[in-house]
């Protein structure tokens, strides 16, 4: 079965009943290079960006990069990489993730193997439509510490906290909402959305300026 959501900024198909294998397949089809595709436990949410979805993408990345490269932070830009293991039936691809905290881990890794490497230290989501919350929960299976989630309008920090009482309970990982992330915690998330905000009224070289510039007087 397959449905289709449409919202004013983008389009979803969901397909139902979906094996590991065909998931696979759509996935590395050369035809379905530009859909972002999320697997969970036989659906399949088929999703192609619009066009401000991926200048808000783009806008925040460039956001990082320059303050990574102005506070001297080592980082390894993945951006929409697959996470994907067969074991936990999920596979999905973040707008922007980096490693941090275990960029000298993976330097040299041509390939991302969530069954042996670490995840990505950050994972960033731009969600205009909404209905995207249950990504969350699948960042939380793969172990990422730390995600943004941003709707056109809001920038949210979500950290992965372990919820599990004492007692020999398994571990439950969940996400609580944080005024500042792990990964850069002297950079306020509310400066990125006041950026972001912006998207629209300036150039983004113009608007990556203002924030390198509010960076300088901080310093």
């Amino acid at each position: 079965m397959s449905t289709v959501e449409h919202n004013s900024a983008e389009q979803r198909f969901l397909l139902r009943g979906i094996s590991w294998q065909t998931y696979q397949e759509l996935r590395n089809s050369p035809e379905n290079e530009h859909v972002r595709m999320t697997y969970q436990e036989g659906e399949l949410a088929m999703m192609s960006p619009s066009k401000t979805h991926e200048q808000y993408a783009s806008l925040t990345d460039r956001l990082l990069q320059v303050w990574t490269l102005e506070h001297d932070i080592d980082i390894q830009s993945c951006r929409t990489v697959t996470f994907k293991r067969e074991d936990l039936q999920h596979g999905l691809e973040p707008d922007n993730c980096y490693y941090v905290a275990n960029e000298s881990f993976v330097r040299n890794h041509p390939e991302l193997d969530l069954t042996a490497d670490p995840p990505p230290d950050l994972a960033v989501e731009i969600d205009l439509g909404g209905g995207g919350r249950n990504k969350l929960a699948m960042y939380a299976a793969f172990r990422v510490p730390e995600v943004w989630w941003f709707d056109g309008r809001r920038l949210q920090v979500f950290v992965l906290e372990n919820k599990s009482e004492t007692g020999g309970r398994a571990a439950e990982w969940q996400y609580e909402e944080r005024e500042a992330g792990v990964s850069f915690p002297a950079l306020p998330p509310a400066e990125i959305e006041r950026v972001l905000a912006k998207l629209g009224t300036a150039s983004e070289t113009t608007l990556v300026k203002s924030f390198r510039d509010w960076m300088r007087t901080r310093t």
